[in-house]
């Protein structure tokens, strides 16, 4: 048996460069792993095939689960790469998954279980790949797997495949909201993105550079921007209200993750980090309030 963290993420700098002719979007992003997630325990199960449960009854048991379909992505790759060497081996595996991270976020909740997933299988069965290779494979089953395998703080380009770690973010807490009864679908986001022609452009070339460079959290928080974010509010407006209270509560920096609805507010200071919490479940009820500090 094997147990798994799988960190929920959050985007810290997000933009949108246009739709490719694969039917993805090529985008430029730095992402930052949270100390805060699901739990996904492998078991080996004789006589091949995967199974799933979870104690969330609205997640989906079958392989459009990105958990599951990473499960068979990674018996595949020896099905097709390593033929010989494993043609007897069993990847056989049950999958538990406790779930913690909302869904349909912004915080990358199906792709952290599923690179848990490919993590797991390649401790479970000793299979010893390279990291390389589990992001291969995890690209196969999603853009955000790869990062999700590598965590901590990354530039991510194209579909978001292609990562290079950076330096990590300082040391800050972090205060996640996620407004009642709102929820967002990644390709819907992005497909409402075609053809705006307003959509900004943050600077994740200097973002990434400030991080290179240590810079202090305030230079850096000052770089974050999500080319989600104003569109987002136009039509969720709890988002904006979201933000503004976290920004009034003393967040260094507060924004959206991802392509929403979930805000994130960055803080140095512990106490300010407390009352913020106190504050947003008082004045948005029944929204979904973690709190947690960056990996």
């Amino acid at each position: 048996m094997i147990k798994i963290d799988a960190d929920a993420k959050i985007n810290l700098g997000l933009d949108i460069l246009g739709k490719r002719d694969d039917g993805y979007h090529d985008v430029y992003m730095v992402m930052q792993a949270l100390e805060y997630g699901d739990t996904v325990v492998l078991e080996k199960r004789p006589g091949g095939g995967v199974t799933f449960e979870t104690n969330d009854p609205d997640i989906p048991t079958d392989d459009t689960n990105l958990a599951v379909r990473a499960a068979n992505e990674f018996s595949s790759e020896f099905n097709s790469e390593f033929s010989d060497e494993f043609a007897s081996w069993d990847f056989g595996v049950h999958i538990k998954l406790k779930k913690r991270i909302p869904s349909k976020a912004g915080l990358g909740g199906g792709s952290a279980d599923a690179a848990a997933v490919i993590k797991g299988m390649n401790l479970l069965f000793n299979t010893g790949l390279s990291r390389e290779t589990l992001m291969k494979i995890g690209a196969r089953v999603g853009s955000d797997v790869p990062f999700c395998i590598i965590g901590k703080t990354a530039l991510a380009k194209g579909r978001g495949e292609h990562i290079t770690p950076l330096h990590d973010l300082p040391k800050c807490k972090v205060l996640i909201v996620k407004p009642a009864e709102v929820e967002i679908s990644t390709k819907e986001a992005y497909d409402s993105m075609d053809g705006a022609n307003d959509i900004e452009h943050p600077d994740i070339d200097g973002l990434a550079a400030a991080l290179r460079q240590r810079e202090p959290l305030d230079k850096i928080c000052a770089l974050f921007g999500n080319s989600f974010e104003k569109m987002m509010i136009e039509r969720y407006p709890d988002i904006g209200e979201i933000k503004d209270c976290l920004e009034k509560e003393g967040a260094v920096k507060a924004m959206m993750s991802g392509s929403g609805p979930a805000v994130f507010g960055v803080f140095e200071d512990e106490d300010t980090f407390a009352q913020a919490q106190t504050a947003v479940k008082s004045a948005f009820p029944g929204a979904v309030v973690i709190a947690t500090s960056a990996r």
